[in-house]
């Protein structure tokens, strides 16, 4: 991947972030997070992807240790 798709592909991603930051409360980014993480299927590919979109997400809630504490709230 040359340097301009690097770029391109980074302000895509936080085109994203900030979509669901504007989208989703962060209890229920938290919940999705605790529901796709333990997802294993028999497709590495999928489960790649799968994990991509799961670090997205806690990153648009500010980290793990905010993803645990809302997780916890909501008994999950």
């Amino acid at each position: 991947m040359n340097r301009d798709n690097s770029k391109m592909r980074d302000a895509e991603t936080q085109a994203l972030i900030e979509a669901l930051s504007d989208s989703l409360t962060p209890y229920a980014v938290a919940t999705i997070v605790s529901y796709l993480q333990p997802v294993q299927t028999k497709d590495a590919g999928v489960n790649r992807e799968v994990y991509w979109f799961s670090e997205i997400l806690v990153e648009a809630i500010g980290g793990y240790d905010t993803q645990n504490r809302l997780a916890e709230e909501l008994g999950l």
